[in-house]
């Protein structure tokens, strides 16, 4: 089972368009961000990451230059940055894709790509969403916020407050 984070932009205006331009990133390990760092960033527009990656790249370069470290250590610190591009890559994606209006609207496992499309959308479908605008049907109550939420108990006892 693989996990994957959904991002989704919010417009009140057209929740159906909102939920079709929906991004699916499978979350983990990328292989290709460890291997090629600055290429996969510059291919995925990851701009800031890019920029500080050029910048310690080029700090480390003037270190060993100077003699401040050896042929050794800048290896060393490359293998970090790799292993970090490499489990923090989505992560960087992700925040990236909610700075630019797709924040993260739920998580998915599911076997494979299709799975999870299929699970998020039918979960949209079913369940109501903070992207749509339907309002709440007479008979229903108004959701109620996390705080006061009357005759609900969290845990095992039978009774709030004890």
């Amino acid at each position: 089972m693989a996990i994957y984070a959904v991002h989704c932009a919010v417009d009140p205006r057209a929740p159906e368009e909102a939920l079709m331009r929906a991004r699916l990133m499978r979350l983990g390990f990328v292989w290709l961000a460890a291997l090629f760092g600055p290429l996969w960033l510059a291919a995925r527009g990851l701009w800031r990451a890019l920029a500080l990656w050029i910048v310690l790249a080029a700090l480390i370069a003037a270190a060993s230059a100077h003699g401040l470290i050896g042929p050794g250590g800048g290896l060393l610190l490359y293998i970090v940055s790799a292993l970090y591009l490499g489990f923090e890559g989505r992560a960087l994606q992700g925040a990236a894709l909610a700075r630019g209006g797709r924040p993260l609207a739920d998580i998915v496992c599911a076997s494979d790509r299709a799975s999870a499309e299929r699970d998020f959308f039918a979960r949209r479908l079913i369940e109501p969403s903070p992207l749509s605008t339907q309002s709440v049907a007479a008979g229903d109550a108004p959701p109620q916020p996390p705080g006061q939420m009357s005759g609900h108990v969290l845990g095992l006892f039978p009774e709030a407050g004890g």
